[in-house]
């Protein structure tokens, strides 16, 4: 095979040519300048184009998953759409709900997840006292199984009367820090 000898101009044209294409790709595909205009979105993000032009509707369904890390539980609001997040796309959403992960984005599903470094509502605003291994011990949350040991205290229940025992198995629940500190400090002096 015989290959045909290229003259200057030839190889200039084509080398030109090449380096247009690369250019080009390069600023169509790998532009940080484009970014802005074409985010890129989390791997895990769902949406069906991926393009500023999806903005949420007045119908969209907006999921909110609350994740509170210290109990693991997990709180979901489900809502339409406040009137200043409609038309908003992708981005916008994004640095309005700057602490959210953006679980799904389209006009009429938006799915978003908050990890919260926290206790849920009912965890953090109830207490009780139970028992732990024979002893007083203080509980967040609601007597059951759901319940987060918070402390064991000292007080042994061998020196607290048999029905008071009984109640503390079922869970005495306590509505204020000053009534929890007033009721062990009554079962200490026993």
């Amino acid at each position: 095979m015989a290959f045909k000898k290229v003259g200057k101009k030839q190889a200039i044209l084509a080398g030109s040519i090449f380096a247009v294409v690369c250019l080009l790709t390069y600023y169509f595909i790998y532009n940080p300048m484009n970014l802005e205009k074409y985010p890129i979105l989390p791997q895990e993000t769902q949406v069906a184009k991926q393009d500023s032009k999806i903005k949420i509707s007045p119908n969209a369904d907006i999921t909110q998953r609350i994740i509170y890390l210290k109990c693991n539980e997990e709180e979901v609001i489900k809502t339409k759409p406040a009137e200043n997040i409609i038309g908003l796309n992708y981005q916008q959403v994004q640095n309005i709900y700057s602490g959210w992960t953006i679980d799904k984005f389209d006009n009429l599903e938006v799915e978003m997840t908050l990890k919260v470094d926290s206790y849920c509502r009912e965890h953090a605003n109830n207490m009780f006292i139970g028992v732990k291994d024979g002893y007083v011990a203080v509980y967040y949350g609601k007597p059951g199984n759901k319940a987060i040991l918070k402390e064991v205290t000292k007080i042994s229940l061998a020196n607290i009367m048999p029905q008071d025992v009984e109640e503390l198995k079922r869970g005495l629940v306590v509505q204020s820090r000053e009534e929890l500190l007033r009721t062990l400090e009554g079962m200490q002096s026993r």
